[in-house]
């Protein structure tokens, strides 16, 4: 933080497989490593085990920015289901500051939500986000 300025949207960058989104209006993305007790004599836990991890994105774009996103699907000769495995970067940054960059590693696109009603000031896509690798936060890989 320099002078009380603290991240906001204003100071995001995201890297989709065709560039620089623009006209994102969203992102929200998480994971986690599953844990589960194990109990031995007594009531009390002897230990703990590690299960599954999971990472999940979603995305809301501006329709003219999912036009780019078709565009590129277009340019590859696949359907947008069918691109390959792709990684989502979401940057971090005020000015000076490093940027920090967080990576969602192995995306795919599974659903498409459109929605538009009399009175919308702005139309806007939603798509998830199959998350077959995993997010890497600054570096930092989360296993």
């Amino acid at each position: 933080m320099i002078n009380g300025k603290v991240y906001d949207w204003e100071s995001i960058t995201i890297g989709l497989p065709y560039g620089v989104a623009i006209a994102v209006s969203g992102i929200d993305y998480d994971d986690e490593l599953s844990a589960e007790l194990a109990y031995g004599k007594g009531a009390a836990p002897i230990g703990y085990g590690n299960g599954n991890y999971q990472a999940s994105a979603k995305l809301t774009l501006l329709r003219d920015e999912f036009d780019k996103l078709l565009d590129y699907a277009k340019s590859q000769g696949k359907p947008l289901y069918r691109l390959p495995l792709f990684p989502i970067t979401v940057s971090y940054a005020n000015d000076g500051e490093r940027t920090r960059t967080d990576e969602i590693r192995g995306c795919k696109f599974t659903k498409t939500s459109n929605k538009a009603k009399q009175g919308d000031t702005k139309l806007e896509v939603e798509l998830e986000v199959l998350v077959t690798g995993q997010i890497i936060r600054d570096g930092v890989r989360a296993i």
